[in-house]
């Protein structure tokens, strides 16, 4: 198991250094800002993963101390509440561009066979 998680390790470190060098990039387009959003999430969807295994392995979990596993929480869920606050946000932003692209749509020319 030792191994493994060094390996984890190494990985999650290698692809903070490539998340790293994407967001460093100068000019970038809206397509290059899209592949950044993309390699981001997949990178926390990876290790979300890691988590829950960690999270659902009683072995695992018994090797932290309470105050161990208070700090973590506590971590967690203010980087959760964030990420959700900013999602809400973000979404609330969409929905409405999405309405006026629909209603500009509307306002449009219209053709009548």
């Amino acid at each position: 198991m030792e191994a493994m998680n060094q390996d984890w390790i190494q990985r999650s470190e290698n692809t903070l250094k490539q998340l790293r060098r994407l967001i460093e990039t100068q000019d970038m387009d809206r397509l290059e800002l899209v592949r950044v959003m993309r390699f981001a999430l997949a990178a926390l969807g990876q290790s979300l993963a890691g988590w829950m295994q960690w999270i659902n392995s009683p072995e695992i979990m018994s090797t932290f101390t309470r105050d161990e596993l208070e700090n973590m929480a506590k971590t967690i869920a203010g980087m959760v509440e964030q990420f959700i606050e900013y999602d809400v946000k973000i979404t609330e932003e969409g929905m409405r561009k999405g309405l006026e692209k629909q209603r500009a749509g509307e306002l449009g020319p219209r053709f009548v066979i």
